[in-house]
């Protein structure tokens, strides 16, 4: 893609996406500038292939609608990057991203939105001390928090050196399965500085009401997305996970704004083959990607069982 915008906004930040994952990208960066009260450049990675023309075209008529400056990164994946579950080698694109960007810069998995207050990540990123190689989000003390050191979903990259990260995946078991997160973990455990819990809040912290509602950047981690779900019953859902009508919001906030566009019939056509992204599979956790995709395909004969999981999630 030729457009290559520059900029001297020392807010960047940086995502990537393949196809499975361009609608989630259109709520994401519409709930960034719609929420940012400063400039920010937006770094686009893409790895060769995984990206097509068309929806690289539509990326680029939607950054100019919003009038955000940008420029669009093809990459190429390491050999060592697997695909396992849920995750792509899409996820591994913070570390090929980071080598070719020194300067400091905010990187955020495209499951999560932004909410007012997330630019606030930007003054510790920028002010971090060189021993400081990375910000992140502090965990709640939660019975849904089962996994070791920080969530990688949200990363502020400081003008530290990056850490080489080869070697440590290429030691790494074949089969583990959030490569990305333990690498991260075990290069950057001691470079690393936590902050406020807001600008990570993992939507499997739901019921502590009190911080989803002060939260900055909101996380849909796992391998159910809240774009899985039909709208019809979006309702419904906010008696089994609070968060997600934060992202309906974000989606329909979105979506009326482009709404007299020529962009409208693309990104609703989005929404609908969004239904139908998740990667199934048969390993752990594998259950509710199989329930979000029979949900989809029964469509309004799919209304009881939702019903029944909204009623036993609120017994």
């Amino acid at each position: 893609m030729a457009n290559i915008h520059k900029t001297s906004s020392e807010h960047i930040v940086a995502v990537a996406l393949d196809d499975v994952m361009v609608y989630a990208f259109f709520v994401l960066v519409h709930s960034l500038r719609a929420t940012a009260e400063a400039r920010f450049t937006l770094l686009v990675g893409h790895f060769h292939g995984r990206l097509s023309v068309k929806n690289q075209r539509l990326i680029g008529a939607f950054l100019e609608k919003l009038n955000v400056e940008f420029q669009v990164m093809e990459l190429t994946p390491h050999p060592l990057f697997t695909e396992r579950r849920h995750l792509t080698i899409t996820t591994f694109s913070k570390f090929v991203i980071s080598d070719q960007v020194n300067k400091p810069h905010l990187w955020l998995d495209l499951d999560t939105i932004a909410r007012e207050g997330w630019e606030d990540i930007f003054a510790p990123l920028l002010d971090a001390p060189e021993s400081i190689s990375l910000i992140v989000a502090e965990k709640l003390a939660s019975p849904h928090t089962r996994f070791d050191g920080f969530n990688a979903g949200v990363l502020g990259w400081t003008a530290s050196a990056r850490k080489d990260w080869v070697p440590a995946l290429a030691a790494l078991p074949e089969k583990r399965f959030s490569s990305e997160q333990y690498l991260f973990n075990t290069l950057y455990g001691e470079s690393h500085q936590a902050i406020d819990t807001r600008f990570n809040f993992l939507s499997s912290w739901h019921e502590n009401t009190a911080q989803l509602k002060r939260a900055s950047i909101i996380h849909y981690s796992g391998p159910i997305k809240p774009w899985h779900l039909l709208r019809r019953h979006k309702k419904a859902w906010e008696g089994i996970n609070a968060s997600w009508s934060e992202w309906f919001r974000a989606e329909e906030t979105m979506l009326v704004a482009v709404a007299e566009t020529p962009l409208s019939a693309q990104l609703r056509k989005l929404s609908h083959q969004a239904l139908f992204s998740g990667r199934l599979h048969t390993g752990k956790g594998a259950l509710a990607g199989w329930v979000m995709r029979v949900l989809a395909l029964l469509g309004p004969v799919g209304d009881p069982v939702v019903w029944l999981l909204a009623r036993r999630s609120g017994a």
